[in-house]
């Protein structure tokens, strides 16, 4: 399921992360993982804890990393009872908000969290330029 929501990652990197916290070992960005199930894995969520988030008042501040549902179990409240996991981990751990993100282009994901009750607070545009060699 990672790698259907991280296409372009390496299976492996991925695999090697997944294992590492299975074995309790800490990940420099997962602080906890909820995985739903149906007869086998349907859903994961991933969560941090970030220094800050933008459009978040509170610091540090618990990032959903990754949050991914399979299409046939989509629509099912798959979604939100993995957010109302991640939203329990982390007022127990006394956080007061929650963070995420997604793609501008992502409709489907900024919609599922408007109904998780998610509220938009910017839009960016992230640039790069490769400085490695002069022209």
């Amino acid at each position: 399921m990672r790698k259907a929501l991280w296409p372009d990652a390496e299976i492996d990197e991925l695999r090697r992360e997944a294992d590492t916290f299975a074995a309790g070992e800490q990940l420099s960005i997962v602080a906890a993982v909820f995985i739903a199930e149906d007869s086998g894995p349907v859903g994961f969520l991933e969560l941090s804890v970030r220094p800050y988030a933008n459009g978040c008042d509170s610091r540090p501040v618990p990032f959903v990393e990754g949050w991914y549902v399979k299409p046939s179990a989509r629509g099912r409240g798959v979604g939100r009872a993995l957010m109302l996991a991640a939203e329990d981990w982390s007022r127990e751990r006394g956080f007061l908000e929650i963070g995420s993100d997604t793609e501008t282009s992502n409709e489907a994901s900024a919609e599922a969290h408007e109904r998780c009750g998610f509220a938009e607070t910017e839009r960016v545009i992230y640039f790069r330029k490769s400085i490695a060699q002069k022209p």
